[in-house]
């Protein structure tokens, strides 16, 4: 039995390598150490695995590229992307149909130590993801790399979770990239108070006391672990360091109003425009999608009020809702990165 699993590891790594090198793109990976994540309650390990994809024209050439940064989900990984999501045959078929031009891929290291990631946040808890991003990832492929290492030629991207940091990081660390296209992103608006109170465990996360009492926990409520460490800190309530929409008092779940109000105000991005506007309306170019049979519809819902947002604000944009799942028509042939993000990309970066 172990045998045939080998070989079939071995034929799938096989059939992959062989699909890169008739695609053309060649990928590499690198390790970052990082000083600024230094600083967390996780146990963030600071070596940094960064995986980047280089088109077909790099190595024979001195020309310099625009460059697409990626944010993986929450519980997936670099790695993972370039072994299941067939990344060079997504590049190496657009590139033919002329779809897109040449440019570099570069995907960083959002995995947490306990947790299957973090929400994107920028504090003493879960690390300093948008300076860790700014300053030292973005720096160290511009040195790395034959990048054209300027705003214009830089885009972020990602999807679900990580389609939620693209936004964040281009409304809160503007300058660095230029053109934002989120795939499925969710956290753009909060639902309701009584939903998010009710089906969230919030007794196992108040009982806990460590990460392994967490082990059992339910996708929806490890959820609201990691926003509530990434978006309603505290430092004073160890193991978990972070302050929680439900408190146990005298034996009781009972509302903690000023955690609700801190977590509305900080993580969904809807509340987070009026204070990003000018940033906003400065990129070159701003999209998202969401699949209409994702199967939390308040997801779907959440996309629509934040284009509608936007609007409001008169931020250029564009917004469409597509007929698949949260990650159906992501990276299969002719799919949302194929024949949406590479064209809305090569039509608003800068190249040579």
């Amino acid at each position: 039995m172990k045998f045939v699993l080998l070989f079939v590891l071995t034929a799938l790594i096989s059939s992959q390598s062989f699909a890169q090198a008739q695609s053309g793109w060649r990928a590499e990976s690198f390790t970052l150490n990082s000083k600024i994540l230094k600083q967390n309650k996780l146990d963030l390990n600071l070596q940094r695995e960064v995986w980047v994809w280089l088109p077909p024209g790099y190595d024979s050439s001195n020309k310099r590229y625009p460059v697409i940064h990626y944010i993986h989900n929450y519980g997936w990984s670099a790695q993972q992307m370039h072994e299941v999501d067939s990344i060079g045959e997504t590049f190496g078929r657009a590139l033919e149909r002329n779809q897109t031009n040449e440019f570099i891929f570069v995907v960083g290291d959002y995995r947490a130590t306990h947790t299957p990631g973090t929400f994107c946040g920028n504090n003493k808890v879960v690390g300093h993801w948008w300076d860790h991003v700014k300053e030292e990832l973005v720096p160290a492929i511009d040195k790395r790399y034959r990048t054209l290492a300027k705003p214009a030629s830089r885009g972020v991207s990602g999807d679900f979770i990580g389609g939620y940091c693209a936004i964040r990081l281009a409304m809160e660390r503007p300058g660095v990239f230029s053109s934002v296209y989120a795939i499925h992103p969710v956290g753009t608006t909060i639902s309701g108070d009584r939903l998010l109170r009710s089906i969230p465990n919030w007794q196992i996360m108040n009982e806990a006391k460590s990460y392994d009492a967490l082990s059992e926990m339910d996708g929806y409520t490890r959820a609201f672990l990691l926003m509530a460490q990434s978006h309603v800190p505290n430092l004073s309530k160890p193991p978990f360091y972070a302050d929680f929409m439900m408190d146990i008092v005298n034996g009781e779940l009972v509302v903690n109003p000023n955690s609700v109000t801190r977590l509305s105000d900080n993580f969904p991005l809807d509340n987070r425009v009026r204070h990003s506007i000018d940033e906003l309306k400065s990129l070159r170019g701003f999209m998202f999608d969401w699949g209409r049979y994702d199967p939390n519809i308040g997801h779907i819902n959440s996309n629509q009020r934040f284009t509608r947002e936007l609007a409001e604000y008169d931020i250029p944009h564009f917004a469409e809702e597509h007929g698949g799942t949260e990650w159906s028509d992501t990276w299969i042939p002719f799919g949302r990165v194929e024949d949406r993000m590479l064209p809305f990309f090569r039509r608003f970066l800068e190249a040579e």
